[in-house]
């Protein structure tokens, strides 16, 4: 072979090499760092495909399959991301790559008027053509996979049925291309229209099973969400019993507590005052730490009074100046469950800003009743930075099931056809809220369901 044609195949080679890590290394998160071996890999497979051009594999397909299985060892070994995920971007991409060049060779040699044979084995201006298209077409097709947003890796349980098909039909179309091609350079021609049909085929097939993987991974998120939305609403409503049965012990037995103080020390005051004078000033001292140490707000609703006294008596814990102005009345039309969900997630996010600051720290709540109307308002001190993900705000906090408190609310808020505003400022977060009491609602997360 021409050393002109030898350049030009291992830069075809490099080209095609070069766009198929460029996907796949697109799709998975690097293992620390990966240059040196990602270039050794690149480098050691467009040596190992031009090695056709010196030594007769007889038609072998050899170097489809050392390329397709050390791809797979260079995800497993050099890329984050699951087995069968990794299993099915080396099979696509490997067979989009086949249905391409098959598809180019089929393009040329019916405007060319020559056969398949005179392409793949002959040094020519057809050759050459085919080449440029099928490259051109990869690397095309090739930038706009890796573009396309990652999917999370999120453990959901799909159908098995279009998992097996995403993974089987790929595998197919690779073994019946390679076994045409080995048709092909054995001299056997394939009718125009067979091939143009068979080729068109295979890349619509392959397009087809990518949509298809699409698909299930949307679907699989959408289920993971609702499992996510479903859990938090299950904990919410656990921890929100919880906190509201605390807080009524909590009053009982501040006010059996108060009895038995007031008792003792009158027992003390009327005895000789002289020697219990440092047991009084010490019970009431007891007292007036007891009885600040934790906050009891009064609303006029039970639920709130539960919520805000323990989200307050955190604050305090985490020197937050909690500032409140609530006005309500003993039954609001919004199911307890969600008004809990809302004001928890509220105030926890409030303070999650908060603590990232040194000074400075302050929440403030209002909460009434008006023309019908619950409004919602709270602002808190922020250092400014807010982490966005797709438009949205999301926690800094860890865990599968954070990052979601926000959405939550919104649909909450939304289901009850309420609104939901928020204002980020450089120095303060502001959330406002309306929900219409007029009419009764069923809980957001339920209606959801």
């Amino acid at each position: 072979m021409p050393l002109e044609w030898i350049l030009i195949q291992v830069f075809v080679n490099t080209v095609e090499i070069g766009a198929l890590f460029y996907l796949l290394c697109s799709k998975f998160a690097a293992k620390g760092r990966t240059f040196i071996p990602t270039l050794s890999f690149v480098v050691g497979f467009v040596v190992f495909m031009s090695l056709p051009m010196f030594i007769s594999f007889r038609g072998l397909p050899l170097t489809e399959i050392v390329t397709l299985s050390f791809s797979f060892i260079y995800l497993l070994f050099f890329r984050n991301g699951r087995i069968l995920k990794k299993i099915f971007w080396v099979l696509i991409g490997y067979s989009l790559i086949i249905a391409i060049a098959f598809f180019s060779i089929t393009v040329i040699t019916f405007l060319r008027g020559v056969y398949h044979i005179d392409i793949i084995n002959v040094t020519s201006i057809e050759r050459l053509l085919t080449m440029i298209l099928a490259k051109t077409l990869q690397v095309i097709i090739f930038y706009i996979l890796a573009k396309r947003k990652k999917q999370d890796e999120r453990r959901n349980i799909t159908s098995p049925m279009p998992v097996f098909v995403c993974f089987t039909i790929p595998l197919v179309n690779l073994a019946i291309m390679i076994f045409i091609h080995i048709w092909i350079v054995r001299g056997l021609e394939i009718p125009e229209n067979v091939s143009f049909l068979v080729s068109v085929g295979f890349f619509v097939t392959n397009i087809i099973v990518f949509v298809l993987y699409e698909i299930i991974n949307r679907e699989a998120e959408k289920n993971y969400d609702l499992i996510a939305k479903n859990k938090q609403y299950e904990l919410t409503e656990e921890h929100n019993g919880q906190v509201i049965e605390i807080y009524e012990r909590m009053r009982e037995w501040r006010h059996d507590y108060n009895n038995h103080m007031q008792l003792v020390v009158g027992m003390l005051e009327k005895a000789d005052s002289n020697e219990n004078s440092e047991a009084i000033d010490y019970i009431k001292n007891l007292d007036e730490k007891i009885k600040s140490s934790s906050l009891e707000i009064v609303t006029g609703n039970h639920i709130v009074d539960a919520i805000v006294s323990a989200k307050a008596t955190l604050a305090s814990v985490h020197n937050i100046a909690f500032e409140h102005n609530i006005l309500l009345t003993e039954e609001i039309s919004v199911d307890d469950t969600d008004l809990c969900s809302v004001l928890s997630n509220l105030i926890d996010n409030a303070i999650e800003a908060c603590c990232k600051l040194d000074d400075g720290r302050y929440i403030s709540l209002e909460m009434i009743i008006f023309r019908n109307q619950l409004s919602i308002k709270i602002s808190n001190s922020t250092d400014g930075e807010y982490k966005l993900e797709n438009g949205k705000f999301k926690t800094t906090k860890r865990g599968d099931l954070h990052g979601i408190g926000m959405g939550h609310i919104k649909s909450i808020v939304e289901n009850y056809g309420g609104i939901y505003d928020i204002k980020p400022e450089s120095d303060s977060f502001t959330t406002n809220i309306s929900i219409p009491l007029a009419r009764q609602h069923t809980s957001a997360l339920r209606t959801n369901l």
